[in-house]
């Protein structure tokens, strides 16, 4: 019978033995797991500073116009920069004190329902990056009995309407609708019902000031919803939809958790940015997951990560980063216009880690596939009950072994990072949040696309379109292969 030693892939922690590790802004991650040699990490990062991969991220963060697709910015970043010497700094700045104030008067209660009820429940109406992000922050951050709830009501589906509905007393609700267009369909079907809802219950003319603002970068926005326009707060065409969680989307966040928790959420993303912007490439976090993943894609050919938090704060952060890293990475062609051969970006999924045990870790340990597998979890538990915490931290570390014991003859395997954070609190999720999104943006310079559009999300929003008229699918789809619509 084979040992546990005789079903181990080479890893790169044998040719390391003291592991490959970084620590910056509360979190440390180790790829030891990964299946590839010190020479191989050593090579990958010589590549990387050939590639210039940091002098692409500095270009980024200065403002370059590196969406070379839609030629405009990428300044994600410029929304949680603390520096008066930062792009867009006063913009933002201004932009953010209206948030704040806006948010501070909900929770003390100076702004009310038209009723004078305190608001207690606010709907967040949006899909895709202006859903992703909050909800994942609401998630990990909220208390178990917040004084006001946040509800995200997205698919345009009617049972989710009537839940979120239902759930909400209209005098006491606040709606923001968010979409950086504002001509996202399944966002302005729900907005309508949301407002149809708020005038059945009474809530008409001026009153309805009272129970919703819009968040856009379309200046129409508020006229389109028949708002005053300071019940506007605004985007800006610099800013990706997936990565716009830290500003005027984040408005129902603030609201919920506070103006200073949603501060601190920003300054450890900037403490990331500062990280990213400054650390060499074998000790920088995105990069060294960039670096990873690239290698795993193209060398190994791993067309699969999963994501799997041990931790249940954590778990809205599979469906975010399903959307930042597959819909920014989901190209097949290059900045260039060129076809790119093989694997570009990886197929995300996941679950939380200690239930996807008892779920599909038998397929990843036994089955036909190869996987990357990020393991998340937390020093410090986020609640009361020390014998939970010892058995989920005790499964995590398990895991993180099982999940790379294979037969070394076998075609198959799992590669594993390990993430492990101080702890859940807004500045260490700002961290990973942002780190995640370096990584990505980072794989795009090394792949070679612009991870900053997403033509096949445009080309399935005008097919849907044109499908509500009631013209067949098939017909329109050969059309916009002709070149346009036909009449």
């Amino acid at each position: 019978m084979s040992s546990i030693a005789d079903l181990m892939h080479p890893l790169l922690r044998e040719s390391a033995p003291g592991g490959v590790e970084a620590k910056a802004c509360g979190i440390r991650l180790d790829i030891s797991r990964q299946r590839m040699t010190l020479d191989d990490f050593r090579r990958l990062v010589d590549f990387a500073q050939k590639r210039g991969l940091l002098d692409a991220h500095r270009r980024m963060t200065a403002g370059e116009h590196v969406n070379v697709s839609e030629d405009r910015a990428a300044l994600h970043t410029a929304l949680r920069n603390f520096s008066p010497e930062g792009v867009m700094y006063d913009v933002v700045q201004r932009e953010r004190a209206r948030m704040k104030a806006f948010a501070e008067q909900i929770r003390d209660g100076r702004r009310c329902g038209c009723r004078g009820e305190r608001i207690t429940d606010v709907i967040n109406v949006g899909i895709g990056g202006s859903e992703k992000g909050p909800h994942a922050v609401w998630h990990a951050l909220r208390a178990a009995n917040p004084e006001i709830r946040l509800h995200f009501l997205s698919s345009v589906d009617g049972v989710l309407l009537e839940r979120t509905l239902a759930s909400c007393r209209p005098h006491s609700t606040l709606i923001v609708v968010s979409s950086k267009s504002f001509t996202t369909r399944e966002t302005q079907v729900n907005a309508a019902a949301a407002d149809q809802w708020l005038l059945d219950h009474g809530i008409v003319g001026n009153d309805r000031a009272r129970h919703m603002v819009v968040v856009s970068a379309n200046p129409q926005a508020a006229e389109m919803m028949c708002l005053p326009e300071e019940n506007l707060f605004h985007l800006w065409d610099w800013v990706g939809g997936r990565f716009s969680v830290w500003g005027a989307v984040g408005l129902p966040i603030m609201i919920a958790l506070g103006s200073d928790a949603f501060m601190e959420f920003l300054k450890g993303a900037n403490e990331m940015d500062l990280h990213s912007l400054t650390a060499p490439l074998a000790q920088n976090l995105p990069a060294m997951l960039a670096l990873t993943a690239y290698w795993n894609a193209t060398r190994l050919e791993i067309a699969s990560h999963c994501l799997m938090p041990y931790d249940e704060r954590l778990r809205e952060l599979v469906p975010w980063l399903q959307q930042l890293e597959m819909e920014s990475l989901g190209k097949n062609v290059s900045v260039a216009g060129e076809r790119i051969p093989g694997c570009t970006g990886q197929g995300v999924w996941g679950a939380n880690g200690n239930e996807a045990q008892h779920s599909f870790c038998q397929w990843l340990r036994e089955g036909t596939a190869r996987t990357a597998i990020d393991l998340v979890w937390s020093e410090m538990p986020g609640h009361g009950y020390a014998e939970h915490y010892r058995v989920l931290l005790a499964n995590a570390r398990a895991q993180a072994e099982a999940l790379v014991t294979r037969d070394p003859r076998s075609p198959y395997y799992n590669v594993v990072n390990t993430i492990v954070m101080e702890a859940v609190t807004p500045r260490r999720l700002g961290a990973l949040m942002a780190m995640y999104e370096h990584k990505t943006t980072m794989l795009g310079t090394l792949f070679g696309v612009n991870p900053f559009d997403q033509p096949g999300v445009e080309l399935g929003k005008r097919l849907s379109r044109r499908a509500e008229s009631g013209r067949d699918p098939a017909t329109i789809v050969r059309e916009e292969a002709m070149g346009g619509e036909r009449p």
